[in-house]
């Protein structure tokens, strides 16, 4: 709390003492989420319930430097997208007497921190860099082929990555570029100039074209890793789309593909299909989706373990109610009450189901 209390004291006068070189706003949002959380592996395990909360608070800090030129930071915990849980799941290093085996105070890390530009028709950002992915799916099932379902994108990277993204404005839409370093290569010899390394740096690369016609959204998109020999290089690749409000309500429709066809680095080949809706619901609003994913691992010549391809079957359903109670001069208040359900199966070896029960109540401020 101290380091917390350090650092924004010295956001304040950086802040006081930059106003006249440059405009800095602060924003953010606190989140307390009690969650029951089901797991049953059917068949083939056992089960288990879990109550326990999910704590979260980020700082967002922006400094518009002029002529379109600015730079961002978000200073949070670097966890499961952010939070502290109370089970047990918080990242280590926490030295806290006062906090026991289970509740360590949680760190204070830069989680986002990039510099931009902007006009009317292109700009760019580079640094670590936030990157959405909920509306997105073909960021899932790239980076986590394993997982496919539950938003792992968010989850593990906090949408975000270390790199640089662009837009250009064209047509009825921009089209946007992204490239992200995901591990670093060198080439290194010893004195007698034998060569003990020889890597390059791994990327993965994407380009869309966001359009909006009168409300109707169309998002084609690819992505492609570029990596070392024998390493996983996915290429995926599908469409986003959206449709605008009827009486309040707007439709969306995901599809996406993905494969990696490297030898010895784990070949697969999948699939996600997303259905949602949004609309408006007495004093708040509904989100729903259900999500279809199918991932093949793909048998290898020198495997004698199995003889055929291996087939996962993935669904997820998101079910959640937004009631903003409250608005502020500086801020709101929001409820959102949420069921979240994964089920992964595998023919005749996995029976997996996860219900996650929960509500978020969040403050947020500017």
């Amino acid at each position: 709390m101290k380091k917390l209390f350090s650092i924004l004291v010295a956001l304040f006068l950086m802040g006081s003492l930059m106003n006249t070189v440059a405009q800095i706003s602060f924003s953010g949002d606190v989140q307390v989420r009690p969650r029951y959380d089901t797991k049953d592996m059917g068949d083939y395990g056992g089960s288990s319930q879990d109550m326990y909360y999910m704590l979260r608070t980020r700082l967002n800090v922006k400094a518009v430097l002029g002529s379109g030129f600015y730079a961002k930071a978000q200073l949070g915990t670097y966890n499961y997208a952010g939070y502290q849980f109370t089970n047990g799941i918080a990242p280590g290093g926490s030295q806290d007497p006062l906090a026991g085996d289970y509740l360590p105070r949680p760190g204070v890390n830069f989680n986002q921190m990039y510099l931009g530009y902007k006009s009317d028709v292109w700009g760019f950002e580079a640094g670590i860099v936030s990157l959405s992915g909920l509306s997105n799916p073909m960021l899932d099932i790239h980076f986590y082929p394993t997982r496919m379902v539950d938003i792992p994108w968010t989850i593990m990277r906090l949408a975000t990555f270390t790199g640089a993204k662009f837009f250009v404005k064209a047509g009825p839409g921009s089209i946007n570029f992204m490239a992200a370093k995901m591990d670093n290569g060198k080439y290194v010899v010893d004195g007698q100039d034998s060569v003990l390394t020889d890597t390059h740096d791994n990327y993965t690369f994407g380009l869309d074209y966001a359009m909006n016609f009168d409300g109707w959204k169309i998002q084609p998109a690819i992505y492609f890793t570029y990596a070392n020999d024998k390493e996983a290089a996915p290429m995926t690749y599908g469409v986003n789309f959206g449709t605008p409000k009827f009486s309040g309500w707007a439709f969306g429709l995901n599809f996406g593909m993905t494969t990696n066809s490297v030898e010895d680095s784990g070949e697969y080949d999948g699939m996600l299909v997303r259905f949602k809706v949004t609309g408006k619901l007495g004093p708040g609003s509904l989100i729903a989706w259900y999500d279809y994913a199918k991932r093949t691992d793909k048998v290898v010549a020198s495997t004698k373990s199995s003889t055929e391809d291996v087939d996962h079957d993935y669904g997820y359903l998101w079910l959640a109610y937004k009631w903003t109670v409250a608005k502020f001069d500086h801020g709101a208040f929001t409820i959102m009450p949420r069921w979240r359900m994964m089920t992964h199966k595998v023919t005749d070896a996995k029976d997996f189901t996860r219900n996650k029960i929960e509500c978020l109540f969040i403050a947020s401020f500017k």
